[in-house]
């Protein structure tokens, strides 16, 4: 006897559902003929914001905005027209050249008091369009603030951290820049950028006591930055680097609280931000994020390795011993570029692949903090 077509179809359908899908499949949402390889994600309710840096001219779009949890089963229950992205997100509105729009999105962090996406773009060429930070308010869906970084090399620029002060209502983003030394920061209030230079305070055993001089330390690796509000510290390295430096976070504050309307921007603040050496980490790393509970997460890249770090600022020297281990596998962690929690109660905390893992997903959760 024969099958029906809507049998056929039905059985092929239920067959396909329990395939491994990708549940980020951009080439379903976007339509981009190659697979993304994303280096950043930031999460707004129900949808999460992925930058995905422009290989080529032939990629159409750089900064995605995906569905909010990544889950194969939620995307096997939706048909593929029921969800799209709002018009920030389209290809046309990322055109390659046009220096007004995103070029190449590299880093993304979100203000979730006021709903606004702070996107890190490193330009294109380096000479027809430049790096800028652009800022979206995800209530009305709409470009508010827009910064071109002058002068930097977009090709170092690799983080960014947005520090909200409600109390204060302000607003300060800090830049990590892999050729080190510095931190760029931008206040959004006053459309301004400038570089805090940061001085080693110690090494080992040597103390370096003038380090308000504001010449750049090109040896403090700046390219990932994370904060700790609990531990009230600043944590800096590079994915190159195996040194881990802490700077205090009010005095990153307060540097970037009282800047005088003479700074303009590219400027070097007068006094640097003093840093201190902890030690080395277990090796190579990516991923670098401090949760709630003041545990410095990230990824020794070489093994495949989730650790957390419990580190007592000032006191020895960083040591093994001093990392729990939270998830060990090539298979699920083949490369991670973010770590970070989800915005329900900062406590599930994940990690980002740049490309799908064994489970055919960009994500894995590496540990649930518990209260």
């Amino acid at each position: 006897m024969r099958r029906t077509a809507a049998a056929v179809l039905a059985a092929f359908t239920a067959v396909l559902y329990r395939w491994p899908v990708a549940a980020w499949n951009t080439d379903r949402l976007y339509g981009t003929p190659m697979p993304a390889r994303l280096t950043d994600v930031a999460v707004w309710r129900n949808r999460a914001y992925a930058c995905w840096p422009r290989a080529d001219q032939s990629q159409p779009v750089t900064l995605l905005e995906l569905p909010w949890p990544e889950t194969a089963d939620e995307q096997a229950q939706q048909p593929s027209s029921s969800w799209t992205p709002h018009r920030p997100f389209y290809a046309d509105q990322q055109k390659l050249y046009d220096c007004r729009r995103l070029q190449s999105a590299v880093a993304v962090d979100m203000d979730k008091i006021r709903g606004h996406l702070y996107v890190l773009d490193n330009g294109y060429d380096n000479v027809v369009c430049q790096p800028k930070i652009i800022v979206y308010d995800l209530n009305t869906y709409k470009c508010i603030h827009s910064v071109e970084l002058g002068g930097l090399n977009g090709s170092g620029l690799a983080t960014l951290v947005v520090d909200a002060r409600p109390f204060k209502g302000e607003t300060r983003v800090y830049a990590g820049d892999a050729h080190g030394g510095r931190i760029a920061v931008f206040d959004p209030d006053r459309s301004v950028w400038y570089m805090v230079a940061l001085r080693i305070q110690n090494h080992g055993n040597a103390i370096i006591q003038d380090y308000h001089r504001p010449e750049v330390d090109q040896d403090v690796p700046a390219e990932c930055i994370a904060i700790s509000k609990l531990q009230w510290s600043v944590y800096l390295t590079s994915k190159r680097s195996h040194d881990l430096y802490t700077a205090s976070f009010k005095d990153l504050r307060n540097l970037t609280s009282y800047v005088t309307p003479s700074v303009k921007n590219g400027d070097v603040l007068p006094v640097g931000l003093r840093v201190r050496w902890e030690g080395v980490k277990l090796g190579v790393s990516s991923g670098l994020y401090a949760d709630i509970q003041g545990g410095l997460n990230y990824v020794y890249t070489r093994d495949f390795v989730a650790v957390r770090l419990s580190l007592i600022l000032g006191g020895a020297p960083v040591a093994a011993e001093d990392h729990k281990v939270l998830l060990q596998s090539y298979d699920l962690l083949p490369a991670v570029t973010k770590i970070f929690t989800d915005n329900k109660n900062y406590l599930q905390v994940w990690a980002l692949n740049a490309v799908p893992n064994a489970e055919n997903r960009h994500l894995v959760k590496i540990n649930t903090l518990t209260l």
